[in-house]
């Protein structure tokens, strides 16, 4: 019994991918900030661009889950 599966790519609007790619960079911007005031024994900093990191990483999450379905 074989099962063909069907893989669809839909296109996005150029808007999207610039959105995408300053998420994504922000987030590099944030744990490498994280991570260097961590190393320099800055605590309170460090827990604010850690806890910066996982409330923008939750918010795309979830405006990832809302539109995949779109």
């Amino acid at each position: 019994m074989s099962k063909n599966f069907v893989i669809e790519i839909k296109q996005r609007p150029w808007y999207e991918w610039l959105v995408g790619a300053f998420f994504l960079l922000t987030e590099v911007f944030l744990i490498q900030n994280a991570v260097a005031s961590s190393g320099e024994n800055e605590p309170r900093a460090a827990m604010l661009f850690w806890v910066s990191f996982f409330v923008l990483l939750i918010v795309g999450g979830v405006i990832w889950f809302m539109r995949r379905s779109k």
